[in-house]
């Protein structure tokens, strides 16, 4: 598989409350045949991640109505296995290691700071999307 393949057809949802980056994002992936869902406001995500059914998640970690690290909690106690599972980038502003470990321990897959180097996070997405659609394709044993 070409690596640029995996990301025709790839559901995207990107929380995020700077519509800039939402935008960005947006654009980044649409370019490469994903589809991307976004939101502003994490309130209504655990809504939107059973209708959409992303592959992968990007979300902000400072927000008003909810940060990220209460959103991915959510998703990680959601009683369908497969929402549970959905790997998750924290994309912040926030660029400390103790950050970087908070993310991690509430759930989040990885972590990238603000402002983002495209390239790295198409290959991050590209990867996580990877594992996710393999995961998907393997019989339970």
């Amino acid at each position: 598989m070409n690596s640029l393949e995996i990301f025709n057809g790839l559901r995207l949802l990107v929380v995020d409350d700077n519509v800039d980056s939402l935008e960005l994002i947006t654009a980044i992936f649409e370019t490469l045949n994903t589809q991307v869902m976004t939101a502003t406001l994490a309130h209504n995500v655990l809504t939107m991640i059973t209708e959409f059914q992303p592959h992968v998640l990007i979300s902000d970690i400072s927000m008003p109505d909810e940060d990220g690290y209460s959103l991915i909690r959510k998703i990680r106690a959601h009683k369908d296995p497969q929402v549970q599972k959905i790997p998750a980038i924290a994309l912040t502003g926030i660029a400390y290691q103790t950050s970087l470990t908070q993310a991690i321990d509430a759930g989040f897959t990885t972590y990238l700071t603000k402002p983002f180097d495209p390239d790295n996070l198409i290959t991050v997405v590209a990867n996580l999307a990877q594992n996710t659609i393999c995961n998907q394709l393997t019989p339970a044993s």
